[in-house]
Formats: structure tokens, sequence, C-alpha cells
């Protein structure tokens, strides 16, 4: 049990999300300081103190950290705010676990894929010349997450428009070009502890389409992956030694994976963060510890934990866990009916909610990991049970527009 009692942790941003480690920090004593640009953010409601100031603003972060005595810095779930986290730490002398490599790997898809043909590890083929473009490709700036700046092109046309979009969405103004897959997927998870890198989980990451022309969505994950035994013979040892010679000693990453006919990986993303598919509740149930607990403990003290983990640790798990990613059409959200109800069914973990009564999702959200609305985590012992769950999760879930229209796109993991 973590013992945060007399720490102060600042929060870089104050979204939902970060609004769970306000919460998870003050549950073990920290007092949680939050800033960014917005009045209204969610996670400055619950914060012991928040200030008005933006989270790429690093000097007056800095000045701010100074007045406040605190203790360590946290953030997570837009690469973005990586590169001021690692300034304002590395200026504060407080705990970082992101070095210099390690930010370029996993915020840069082109050094991540120069990175992956090194070590011998698949890659998605790219076009470096639209002349020999074979279609359909997939477009996308190599330095933006959250399927920002990502489209489907079917013809020279769409290429053209789709160039300008993710050239848009790119701070450094660089994109990919890929050939695009229409694979399954799967999302491999590591958490890294005192420079040792452990498979934690990997999660089958169901996808659909939302709308014409985009990238389709999850719909949900279950874990574990059928395809864990082929990934830990074939490209853990060869991942664990580029974790190794990048340096890495602490933190968490997924990475986001095609799979192919013969059940290969092919890895196209890492995130060196926090992740919203919130797959910690799944480790904290299944094996007893829990990695978003030692982001905050190694923010606050520069351990990710003090206890052996080696022997909790399963990437293969006691039964099928299943987490729904609840879609949403663009509009303003009236009501969210039917959560309580799902929050107290036996087998759910965990129910968080993206957005709050009056929000509203912008037309420009279509094809963005932003329509999202609803995260529910389950487990289950049997296909029954998962379908008992699920007819469960219909009856009552409803999110409703100010049009009184039903916003939910899907309420169930659509199976590939």
């Amino acid at each position: 049990m973590y013992n945060w009692n007399n720490k102060k942790l600042l929060l870089l941003g104050a979204t939902n999300l970060m609004g769970l480690v306000c919460q998870e920090a003050q549950k073990h004593g920290a007092f949680v300081i939050a800033v960014d640009y917005y009045e209204n953010s969610p996670a400055k409601k619950i914060a012991d103190k928040s200030y008005m100031i933006s989270t790429t603003d690093v000097d007056n972060i800095v000045e701010l950290i100074h007045k406040e005595h605190i203790d360590g810095i946290i953030t997570g779930y837009m690469d973005s705010m990586l590169p001021y986290y690692k300034q304002i730490c590395e200026r504060t002398n407080l705990p970082c676990y992101l070095t210099d490599k390690s930010l370029e790997f996993s915020t840069d898809k082109q050094t991540f894929k120069r990175l992956c043909k090194k070590y011998e590890i698949p890659v998605v083929k790219e076009y470096t010349d639209i002349k020999n473009v074979e279609y359909p490709v997939i477009v996308k700036p190599v330095d933006n997450s959250g399927a920002r700046g990502i489209t489907i092109c079917k013809n020279e046309s769409e290429l053209n428009s789709g160039i300008e979009t993710a050239l848009e969405h790119s701070k450094r103004k660089e994109i990919l070009i890929e050939q695009y897959l229409d694979y399954k997927e799967a999302t491999v998870f590591y958490v890294f502890i005192n420079g040792k890198a452990y498979l934690s989980l990997i999660g089958d990451r169901h996808i659909a389409p939302v709308r014409e022309g985009f990238i389709k969505l999850p719909t949900g994950y279950t874990f574990p992956s059928e395809y864990t035994d082929n990934f830990i013979k074939t490209l853990h040892p060869k991942f664990v030694q580029m974790f190794q010679d990048l340096g890495i000693k602490n933190g968490v990453m997924f990475i986001q994976s095609f799979i192919d006919n013969k059940g290969n990986f092919i890895p196209y993303e890492p995130g060196f963060r926090l992740t919203a598919s919130l797959e910690y509740e799944i480790l904290k149930k299944a094996c007893g510890y829990n990695p978003f607990d030692m982001m905050i403990n190694f923010a606050l003290t520069g351990k990710m934990t003090d206890d052996f983990v080696d022997n909790k640790i399963n990437p293969l798990l006691d039964k099928k866990y299943y987490n729904i990613s609840c879609l949403i059409k663009p509009g303003k959200i009236k009501t969210f009916q039917g959560v309580e109800e799902i929050k107290n069914l036996p087998n759910v973990l965990t129910v968080f909610q993206s957005y709050e009564e009056g929000d509203v999702l912008d037309e420009k959200l279509w094809g963005k990991l932003a329509q999202i609305a609803l995260r529910i985590i389950f487990y289950a012992d049997s296909e029954n049970k998962y379908d008992e769950t699920i007819d469960k999760i219909k009856k009552y879930l409803k999110i409703i527009s100010d049009n009184n229209e039903d916003m939910l796109i899907n309420a169930e993991i659509i199976r590939g």
C-alpha cells in the first residue's frame, strides 16, 4: 500500500482522465495541484488546488513548482505533452522516466519504424514517392496521436487531401504514407521497473468502421489476446533488447499492432505513457499489481515500487476480461442513463465516463478516439456470461442528445 502523505503532486493537464490520477493520488494521502489554461477542466474541480497556466508554459510551471514545493509531476494520455513534461522535470530535478532516446522512439513514428527494422521487427510498408503508391493507403502525421490527422485514401485526389490534413496535424510538418492494412489488431502493454521490461498484458483490439473515409475505431478489447504466446516467442525478446539499448528504466508503454493471417504481429505505433484503455484495472484485479499507481509513485519518489512483483506478472491471466469502448455520434449530450446500474453489476471492474452532460462532441471529431464516451471493464468466465453482461449494458445504457436522439453507435465488442 502506498503512502503519499505530505507529498505534493502536480498534474500537467486537468482532463477527465487526469482526474483519475488526481483521485488515486488523493486516496493515498497526496496533495494534488492541477494546471492547464481551461477554467472548468474536470480534474481542477477535484484537485486540492489549481492554477490557470498552460501546460506548455515551462517557465511559469517551473516557478510554480518552486513556490509550492512540489514533489513530483505527472502527465499522460497525450504524446504532445511529453516533451514539456521532460523539460520541466529536468529543470526542477524531479523524477522523469523519459530520456531523449525513449521520447523520440515513442513520439516519432519514423524513428519507431527505423528501430523496428534494426531489430528485425516487421513494419508496415511505406511509400516515399506518391507516384508509386498502391491504393488504398493511410496517411498520418509522424508526431501525433489519438487518431488525429489520419486519413484513408483510395485514389490520388484523396491522397492529396489526406496529405494536407496530416500536415495540419503535424507540429514538425512531417507525414507517413503507408499501405492500408485491413487486419486484426492487438495492443501490447509493458511495464518497466528498475531497468527490467515486463510484458504485462496483450489485448485483442476490436475495431469497426464509424464513417466512410475514416479509420476504424476500437469497440473494445478482449484480454488476454489469443496471440499472446506467439508474441512471447517471436517479438518479445527483440523488444526487450531494443528497450535495453534505449536505456529505458521505468514507466509504462503500449504498442499497437496489426495481426496478419498467420497470427504474426506487425507493430505500428508505440506510446510511452499512461493510456486511456485503463488496462491497469484488469492487472489490479487479475494479478495484484497496479502500473497506474506505480507511475504516480515514481513521480513522487523516483521509484516504481518497493514491492517484488516478478511473481505477480502474468500476461496470460486467469480468465477473460473485456473493455467495451462505447462510441457516440457528434452532438450535444443531454443525459447519460444507466451508468450507475452498470457500475453495480458484480463482474464490472470500472466504468469511465469521458464526458459530462452538456458537453458537445464536434463534427470534426468523426473518426477520432474522442468518440469514445464510455469505457466499461468487466470479466466473464464464459461466453454466456459475456453475453449476459452485454445484454444488461444494452438494457441500461442510454446516451441521449439534446435533440432526444440516441447517440450510441455501439455498446458491445464487435468481433472482427
